[in-house]
């Protein structure tokens, strides 16, 4: 019997392998794996970025013996990433389409200079809009901008990869690279840009309890998920175990 693979981005360099999950530091990772190899940054700009970045299809085992992580972020950050940069991001960065559907179908406001009510009409609806689509009510595969993170999380914990959050992946990659990557922290330190997508106001000020519990309701797991890597980092201080 053939044994399982999967599949991981990685630098041609050195035993660094991870699993990408859109909106949760892809573009910082894929800059980070360039710098390795090629001792440069090559984009600050996810679409920039070429789509055959190095790859390999490696076992359990052979990930055990090599820096292996996926990266898990609050899916609530995730969320107002999303809105920022897809739905009333720059013409470069936005979803045309998606947002001519929220134009069309529901109360969503695509004009400069938003007032706060009208940045939360917004997020309801882009919340509506992902109900529809992650509750499998539209045919077709769903966009991994706003696929549940569980569902690649889950795959990198079946093969042993440690999880790692986002807020504080420079820290916690060091942590468990223990020196076995070399010129690790010098790429962090070039790396500067995260893509943060600008915000004309903070998330902090849109949010709303309605506004929580509609993203609590789709994201249930990544939410447990987050919160049990959190909490096993400030409990144990290394990656915790999380048996599915």
């Amino acid at each position: 019997m053939t044994e399982a693979r999967l599949t991981v981005t990685s630098p041609v360099s050195q035993p660094l392998n991870y699993l990408v999950t859109l909106k949760v530091g892809s573009t910082y990772l894929r800059n980070l794996i360039y710098v390795l190899d090629h001792g440069e940054v090559f984009s600050d700009i996810e679409r920039d970025f070429p789509r055959d970045l190095p790859s390999k299809d490696l076992t359990k085992a052979e990930l055990a013996k090599e820096v292996s992580f996926f990266v898990v972020r609050d899916p609530v950050a995730r969320f107002f990433s999303l809105y920022f940069d897809k739905a009333i991001g720059a013409a470069g960065s936005r979803f045309p389409w998606m947002v001519e559907i929220l134009v069309t179908n529901r109360v969503f406001h695509d004009m400069p200079d938003l007032t706060i009510e009208q940045h939360r009409e917004n997020c309801m609806s882009l919340l509506g809009f992902l109900s529809v689509r992650l509750r499998g009510q539209m045919k077709g595969a769903i966009n991994p901008h706003w696929n549940k993170q569980f569902v690649r999380a889950e795959q990198g914990l079946n093969f042993g990869m440690k999880p790692l959050m986002l807020d504080r992946l420079d820290q916690q990659l060091l942590h468990i690279a223990d020196g076995r990557i070399d010129g690790l922290e010098a790429a962090m330190a070039m790396v500067k840009n995260r893509n943060r997508s600008p915000r004309p106001v903070e998330a902090e000020d849109i949010i709303t309890p309605d506004i929580y519990a509609k993203i609590s309701a789709l994201y249930p797991e990544d939410i447990q998920l987050y919160d049990l890597v959190k909490t096993g980092w400030d409990m144990l201080g290394h990656p915790p175990k999380i048996e599915l």
